[in-house]
């Protein structure tokens, strides 16, 4: 707005037939337009400061020093560029080059500190068991990631190994539970896998804060924040899959992503994407299907890679959302852990859909003693999932991590 002169007031009239000298602005309209102009200043900053603010997780991370690095305010996560595709002779390369101040742990780096060492509760000789550790006191965070002597370092990046002492990360880094006593009539189990974390920190967030730490949590290889993210969840208590992106039926109109697992590609090239994916993080305990229609029909394509999985102590977890696949066919004879899903809990994105898919999973449970059920990280089912796990207790079922179910097999 244009502001007056000081010195004229516009409804001031000068007498031709006079001398006398012109008056100035009233002092009173002049402090009522100055309060005006304050409280109107402060209405503004009030509308962008006043508000709630996002709660911010701050996890601690592996770096020198002690940094710490705020994660999950709210935003999306923006995916790494799209990756080369290998066709079997190329060599995939190393890590996407983190941004700017982004801490990466490193093995120099976890030499360089104290580092947790794995607990392997094995015999000599033999491999550490699914449920061999320890529960955790209400609230506890799960082990830093990663544990000395679980990884090796690569031109992929940090890939996950079985201990000399038989360490393995479908052990290590799943969520202690307590396995029913011998000889005891266990009340029956449900484990529920929530899919789809990484790429949108909102989401994260919001699962963090709803859901028990026994829900299990799985992540895409594809967020460019992808171990910050899983170690936010590991802090909270939650047990972390890898998703692996498979061939579907309709590949390539429906691409799961780069790196895909293809039922073309030689065993060699499939074998490279695995190990790129793997790559991304640490402190998952076990891997997932992300779509793979075609590819979990495919004995020959599925086999190999499920050989992989075992010799690097992971476990895997087929969703079940494809009635054609060949995962039992497929799996090593011994030394393997695994489970496929019985439910999809929200193939239709409805509450009161997903709310009777819950009960259809705790009939399950009741009738063969425990049972899975998989969901995707939407806010409608982690609200359902988070208000049903509240009653469990009250019905006589126990919620148990994913991994306890690996275990039961």
């Amino acid at each position: 707005m244009t502001a007056l002169s000081p010195d004229t007031d516009p409804a001031e009239t000068a007498s031709d037939e006079t001398d006398a000298p012109r008056s100035r602005l009233n002092p009173l309209a002049i402090a009522v337009f100055t309060l005006a102009v304050i409280i109107g200043g402060l209405l503004v900053w009030l509308s962008f400061a006043g508000g709630p603010q996002p709660r911010q997780f701050v996890v601690p991370l592996n770096t020198e020093g002690g940094a710490e690095r705020t994660i999950l305010s709210g935003d999306t996560v923006t995916a790494p560029p799209p990756p080369q595709v290998l066709d079997g002779t190329d060599t995939p390369p190393a890590d996407t080059a983190p941004p700017p101040d982004e801490p990466v742990v490193t093995a120099a780096q976890d030499a360089a500190e104290p580092a947790d060492t794995a607990d392997t509760s094995a015999e000599p000789g033999g491999l550490q068991e699914i449920g061999s550790l320890e529960p955790l006191p209400l609230g506890a965070p799960l082990r830093e990631a990663p544990i000395a002597g679980l990884f090796e370092e690569t031109d992929s990046g940090l890939l996950p190994i079985i201990s000399g002492d038989g360490a393995r990360a479908v052990a290590s880094y799943a969520r202690p539970f307590t396995k029913p006593a011998a000889g005891v009539e266990a009340r029956p189990r449900v484990a529920i896998l929530i899919t789809g974390f990484g790429l949108n920190r909102t989401f994260a967030e919001r699962a963090l804060e709803q859901l028990p730490a026994d829900i299990s949590l799985g992540f895409t290889p594809y967020s460019g924040d992808l171990q910050n993210q899983i170690n936010a969840a590991r802090a909270d208590g939650h047990e972390v899959v890898l998703e692996l992106p498979m061939e579907p039926f309709n590949y390539p109109d429906n691409d799961p992503g780069p790196y895909t697992l293809l039922t073309s590609l030689p065993e060699d090239a499939n074998r490279k994407r695995l190990e790129w994916l793997l790559a991304r993080g640490t402190g998952y305990f076990a891997t997932v299907n992300r779509q793979g229609g075609r590819f979990l029909s495919e004995t020959d394509a599925l086999s190999p890679i499920l050989t992989a999985l075992k010799l690097r102590g992971l476990g895997f977890i087929d969703t079940g959302s494809t009635v054609r696949s060949a995962t039992v066919e497929s799996v090593p004879e011994a030394g393997f852990d695994w489970a496929r899903g019985g439910q999809v809990i929200d193939a239709t994105k409805s509450p009161r859909q997903i709310d009777q898919a819950l009960k259809e999973l705790e009939d399950s449970a009741r009738q063969s003693g425990i049972a899975l059920g998989i969901g995707t990280a939407l806010p409608v089912t982690v609200e359902r999932v988070a208000m049903w796990a509240e009653k469990l207790d009250a019905k006589g079922i126990d919620l148990v991590p994913v991994s306890a179910v690996l275990a039961d097999r």
